[in-house]
């Protein structure tokens, strides 16, 4: 075979061997003159033409480089078998044409579209079958009709149904058996392990083949499952070479008039024609079959190589897994380690800064001093508040943060929450409403946890209303849900911003595009503390008229759990 890329794949710039094109040209040149000896003697069209398919498959599987020397070899070696048994120089030129043109309807295409490599596939499958029953043998048809007819006065009809006949019956068999067959297939049917069942298998054909020597009980039809019965057995290997028996079964006996193969009262054209359908319908079986079969093997070698990869991807997965509960480890130890050594120095900023605010052992002269001994204090508890959330936050993504359950009454916490924030609402210019109302608002939840979600609504709520705004708290109580809301009537959020509100170190950014004081833990913060009451958290807002965030907690943790 010749072929031309190397080991790596690339194709190799080498020429081609000039054995190689002499021994294509024997090749073609052999198969012609073999379908001319079995010439059907009452045309000049052979039963069996093989030379073309034979130069398809050198095309197919040469590069386009390589095409000029196969061509002139084996149209060459056509040429000199047309001469050899007895046509005129003219007659040969045309008949050698007339095989080019057929050749290359074949074969350009399923080259220029980079199909030619594999005849297993469905898609490049179909496409050489469209060429290889209908232009390619239809076209030369033609054309050797048209010259039959006028130079040597044959009936046009006939001659281009002879031609296309056997045109197509080489093409669409041998190509595709050429293309599959693969000969490390032909060595493993023939392996110590293999070679019993094999011999057994052709043994199966040999005798569908033999019982047709009984000629008053034909029994042809018994070869075909015969043929499939090893193309499913042994592939495209032993389809073929089960075909080439069946084929040199049934057709050398009409060419050379024995009888045993079909009867005897049809016309010679009739038995030939017979037999050309019978050996297309093997073939086709024979082809289609072992394309399934490849199309199986490679099914189920993609699903072998896709377990293989969800077993690595689950390794993957698990070591990942490991990787971040050992980060969430560290993570918990960094953060209690902070917890002691921030909170300690904090807190002692905190109690001096208050003691200096009160001038407990003296004044402390300038008042700007006391000034800064306020701002000391607010700012060591913005950052311990800080602080607390971090932890809060990183407790209750491991899981860690504990719910302390007591019954109570909501408005009580609104109330101090209210009180905690009424200096900054003065502060800023808002009024700041407790919309509560006198039904009480029992529940059973974190006192702390609760406390802390209204803290930060309130706080959110204040920082974005501009001054002469209003911030109101309202709860109510449906379905054994109670929900609290803290509505403003401050700037607004888009919607796109909305959506992303909730998550930890979002902050919202003004029309102007700019951002507020904080970190953007609060609504990330309150999320959680709901969530892990069973509870929801929401937010409806108008660009330019208000926000409203709401919290919704089952009232009893038994219908929490009921809900859950």
């Amino acid at each position: 075979m010749v072929v031309a890329t190397s080991g790596a794949g690339k194709i190799d710039e080498a020429p081609l061997p000039l054995g190689a094109i002499a021994a294509v040209a024997a090749l073609v040149f052999l198969c012609a003159c073999g379908g001319l000896a079995l010439s059907d003697l009452i045309g000049r069209v052979s039963a069996l033409w093989l030379g073309n398919a034979v130069l398809v498959f050198f095309l197919l599987r040469n590069p386009l480089r390589f095409w000029p020397a196969l061509l002139a070899a084996g149209l060459g070696g056509n040429f000199a078998a047309d001469l050899v048994m007895g046509d005129s120089l003219a007659t040969a030129a045309v008949l050698t044409f007339c095989n080019a043109v057929g050749v290359l309807i074949v074969a350009a295409p399923l080259t220029m579209l980079d199909l030619q490599d594999d005849l297993s596939r469905p898609k490049p499958l179909y496409l050489f079958y469209a060429l290889a029953l209908g232009p390619a043998p239809a076209a030369s048809a033609l054309i050797s009709a048209c010259y039959f007819s006028v130079v040597q006065g044959r009936d046009f009809l006939h001659q281009a149904l002879d031609w296309y006949a056997t045109d197509a019956l080489g093409y669409s068999i041998v190509v595709p058996m050429l293309m599959t067959v693969k000969l490390a297939a032909l060595k493993k049917m023939f392996a110590r392990d293999q070679i019993v069942v094999t011999l057994l298998l052709f043994g199966v054909l040999a005798a569908a083949l033999g019982l047709n020597f009984f000629a008053r009980y034909p029994v042809a039809f018994l070869i075909f499952p015969a043929v499939n019965l090893i193309t499913f057995q042994r592939g495209f290997a032993g389809g073929a070479l089960a075909l080439l028996m069946a084929a040199t079964y049934l057709m050398v006996p009409v060419l050379t008039g024995d009888g045993h193969a079909l009867p005897t009262i049809h016309s010679l054209r009739l038995q030939i024609v017979i037999v050309q359908v019978f050996i297309a319908v093997i073939g086709f079986s024979v082809v289609l079959v072992g394309a399934a079969l490849e199309q199986r093997r490679r099914l189920e070698q993609g699903l072998a190589q896709a377990i293989v990869r969800a077993e690595n991807a689950r390794e993957e997965a698990l070591v990942a897994r490991d990787a971040a509960e050992r980060a969430n480890r560290l993570k918990s130890m960094f953060l209690a380690t902070m917890s002691h050594e921030l909170r300690t120095p904090l807190n002692a900023i905190i109690g001096f800064s208050d003691l200096m605010d009160r001038e407990i052992y003296g004044p402390l002269g300038d008042a700007r001093y006391l000034e800064y001994c306020g701002l000391v204090g607010r700012a060591g508890r913005h950052l311990l508040s800080l602080i607390n959330d971090v932890l809060d936050m990183s407790k209750i993504e491991a899981g860690k943060f504990e719910l302390y359950r007591q019954s109570f009454d909501l408005r009580e916490v609104v109330r101090d929450c209210i009180e905690l924030m009424r200096e900054q609402a003065v502060n800023a210019g808002i009024a700041l409403l407790d919309e509560t109302g006198a039904t009480p608002l029992a529940i059973d939840a974190d006192r702390r946890a609760m406390k802390q979600i209204l803290l930060n609504l309130l706080s959110n709520a204040i920082k974005f209303t501009p001054r002469g705004g209003r911030v109101s708290v309202q709860g109510r109580i449906a379905a054994g849900t109670m929900t609290i809301s803290v509505a403003d009537t401050g700037i607004g959020i888009s919607t796109d911003q909305v959506a992303r509100l909730g998550n930890p170190f979002v902050q919202v950014r003004s029309s102007a595009g700019a951002s507020h004081e904080g970190t953007g833990l609060g609504l990330a913060l309150v999320r959680a503390l709901a969530e892990i009451h069973d509870g929801r958290f929401s937010i409806e807002s108008v660009l330019g008229k208000g926000t409203t965030v709401s919290v919704a907690i089952p009232c009893s943790a038994g219908e929490s759990r009921q809900a859950a």
